[in-house]
C-alpha cells in the first residue's frame, strides 16, 4: 500500500495545567497550544476560556473530516452497487447560470453509458447527495 501525501490535515493542540511557582508557592494557570509547549505562558481563566472556545470549533473541523470520508466511501459502494462509475469534469468555463446548476448527471454517451458526471472539486457530502438523487431519479434505488 502507498501512502500518499495528506490533501488536508486537521490537528489540536491544548495543554493547560495550574502550576506552583517553586519560589513563592503562588498558584497560576499556564497554557500552551503547541505540542512541544513552545508557546506556554501564563493565562487569565478568561484566556483560557477562549482557547477552548477556539479548540471547539476546531472539533467541528475533525468531524467533518469523518463526514466526507463515510461520505466518498458510501459512494463508491453506491456506484460499485449499481455498475456506474464518477467522472470530474471540470465545468469552470461554463456560463454561471448553467454551471451552478450542475451537481452530477448520467451521461449515456461516454464508454459502456454507465458514467455519472460530477463537477470537478466538488465537496464529498453534497457529491453523495447528487448522485443519490440522481440514482433514485433513474429508478434506482440509492
Amino acid at each position: 500500500m502507498t501512502i500518499l501525501p495528506a490533501t488536508r490535515a486537521v490537528s489540536l493542540t491544548l495543554e493547560a495545567e495550574v502550576m506552583a511557582d517553586a519560589d513563592t508557592g503562588r498558584l497560576s494557570l499556564v497554557a500552551s497550544t503547541d505540542p512541544q509547549l513552545a508557546d506556554i505562558a501564563d493565562v487569565t481563566p478568561a484566556r483560557l476560556r477562549d482557547l477552548v472556545a477556539a479548540s471547539r470549533a476546531r472539533l467541528a473541523e475533525f468531524e467533518r473530516l469523518a463526514d466526507e470520508q463515510e461520505a466518498r466511501e458510501t459512494l463508491a459502494a453506491l456506484v460499485g452497487e449499481h455498475g456506474l462509475r464518477i467522472e470530474e469534469w471540470n465545468f469552470a468555463t461554463l456560463d454561471s447560470r448553467l454551471r451552478d446548476h450542475i451537481t452530477a448527471m448520467y451521461d449515456r454517451t461516454v464508454g459502456d453509458g454507465h458514467v455519472i458526471v460530477v463537477p470537478a472539486g466538488q465537496d464529498p457530502i453534497d457529491r453523495l447527495a447528487a448522485v443519490r438523487d440522481l440514482i433514485a431519479g433513474l429508478g434506482g434505488a440509492a
